[in-house]
């Protein structure tokens, strides 16, 4: 699934604004929910709140009720296993709109679900259950370039996903972000949970590049929190943020000027070659420049290596040297020279027109090339990796379950700037993390799924014997369990701890202060007590 989450464009082309201090993109509202007309599967026992239908009556034709048209497709999220019934969808086109359905929604007790890019892996941008109201983001989707050098800064909406946020970014003179690979991810949950990406050993996490968050709180009030605003609202933001606190209608950014030449590379090996590579690989995070930001892909067909490196094709090849020899010739490598928006494209994995960065807008015929029925599980590993896990790695990733499409389990090298920031500056509390994986099984990789399609059985009973092994494996190796929010799962054992550690508590007393009727809530919400 090669993105960092919590998604297809309207064909329509970005509109350009510019003044003599400012650039803006206004990026369309996106359809990735719309894989077309399916029935309701089970209809909500209570009958449709009227009061709370009447509230929402100022928006219009933005409210979507089961019996209205726009409702069934614009009902489920990416990844089309969940079908969970929303009470009514609301397509909001501004922080105005965000507010009355707050407000609606606390009047009628009705929980609320922010959906931006639609990426979570269980379901929760449309709620994690029934009845909920699910606010889709995708009209706030503004970005605004301010200021130059050092004092620039980059004005967010919440519904736009990273693949035209770079787009624009690089438009409006060159800059970009430290986030994820996947163009389609919305920047709401992906922030919101930390927000790693092929930058972040060189700049840290997408959350350390925030400076303000304009969020609607659970009175619908457009609040703004900053190290100088609200401070507890915005640690809390910073970590465990998604759809727990309030709805983020913006966020702003201090953008990077990425440098002038970047060689984005592949390397890649048999899975017979997996020990020694790996072993390279692990060692390879104490040493490697902060310039280098990679992944190792382990999978059935092998082992590959991709990133992307701030500097010349000459110095990544001083840069990758001493892994390479301690690695093993790879059986294949690619590795090209040019600007850090065309490697974006390249591990964005757009395959209508790979060459144009145009196609980061995700307009046209884009299409996912991740399948839209998706389980998965992550560990944050604190230390390098033990003999005993890399030959779980091995022997989990050569199994190939029967019915799916993808299985694969993703390495991420952490470690260099995202350490440099203190465990309780933010929220997010896997600042040591070594390494992080990323276990995924796909099915039906037919871009025009539908949803509702039965389960792999043979790929979840891939997912849970494998995570089983691991797990013990860990609590044998590393100390408490560990897992990335961004990869949210369900069945993680003592969620709250390996998400949130020991900031929960104070987590939770700030979800009591700013929503004590914890109207934000979803199965692993931030929980008032």
């Amino acid at each position: 699934m090669r993105f960092d989450t919590l998604s297809l464009s309207a064909s329509a082309a970005l509109l350009f604004l510019s003044s003599q201090f400012t650039q803006a993109y206004v990026i369309p509202p996106h359809a990735i929910h719309a894989p077309g007309l399916v029935a309701r599967q089970e209809p909500l026992a209570s009958a449709v709140n009227s009061t709370f239908i009447a509230c929402l009556k100022p928006l219009g034709s933005k409210v979507l009720q089961r019996q209205t048209s726009g409702f069934e497709k614009n009902r489920y999220a990416f990844d089309l296993r969940y079908t969970y019934d929303p009470e009514v969808v609301v397509m909001a086109a501004s922080a105005a709109d965000v507010q009355v359905a707050v407000k609606c929604a606390k009047a009628s007790n009705v929980p609320v679900a922010p959906r931006s890019g639609g990426h979570s892996f269980e379901g929760y941008s449309i709620g994690g259950q029934d009845g909920s109201l699910v606010l889709d983001l995708a009209g706030l989707n503004s970005v605004t370039v301010t200021g130059s050098g050092n004092t620039a800064e980059a004005k967010v909406g919440s519904g736009v996903r990273l693949g035209p946020l770079y787009l624009a970014l690089f438009n409006q003179g060159g800059w970009t972000l430290n986030g994820g690979t996947c163009p389609s991810v919305g920047v709401g949950g992906h922030t919101l949970g930390g927000g790693f990406g092929l930058l972040s050993r060189k700049y840290g996490l997408l959350i350390d590049s925030l400076l303000e968050i304009e969020v609607i709180n659970a009175d619908g009030n457009l609040v703004k929190a900053s190290k100088t605003q609200n401070q507890d609202l915005f640690y809390a933001l910073r970590g465990a943020g998604g759809g727990s606190y309030g709805v983020v209608t913006s966020f702003t950014y201090r953008p990077i000027k990425p440098a002038d030449k970047a060689t984005s590379f592949t390397y890649d090996w048999p899975l017979s070659q997996a020990s020694t590579v790996l072993k390279a690989y692990v060692d390879f995070q104490a040493s490697a420049s902060r310039d280098i930001g990679v992944e190792m892909n382990v999978a059935p067909d092998g082992l590959e290596m991709y990133g992307i490196y701030q500097g010349t094709k000459a110095n990544q090849a001083t840069a990758m040297a001493s892994f390479l020899k301690a690695a093993g010739k790879p059986k294949s490598s690619d590795v090209r020279e040019g600007r850090y928006i065309d490697g974006q494209l390249r591990f964005a994995y757009i395959y209508n027109d790979p060459k144009d960065i145009n196609a980061l807008g995700l307009t046209g015929s884009y299409k996912p090339g991740d399948s839209r029925y998706t389980k998965g599980k992550s560990l944050v590993y604190p230390s390098a990796l033990k003999t005993s896990t890399i030959n779980l790695l091995k022997k989990w990733a050569a199994m190939n379950p029967s019915g799916g499409t993808a299985n694969y389990i993703i390495v991420d090298l952490w470690g260099g700037a995202v350490q440099d920031h203190s465990a309780d500056e933010t929220s997010f509390i896997h600042r040591d993390a070594h390494t992080v994986f990323e276990f995924v099984s796909e099915w039906d990789e037919n871009p025009n799924a539908k949803p509702g399609k039965p389960d792999c059985a043979a790929c979840l009973k891939w997912m849970n014997d494998m995570y089983a092994e691991f797990l013990t494996d860990f609590k044998a190796n590393y100390g408490p369990v560990r897992g990335y929010q961004n990869y949210i799962d369900k069945e993680m054992p003592n969620w709250q701890d390996a998400y949130y550690g020991s900031a929960i508590t104070r987590l939770k007393q700030i979800k009591k202060s700013v929503d004590p009727g914890n109207i934000f809530r979803f199965p692993q919400s931030i929980p008032l007590q």
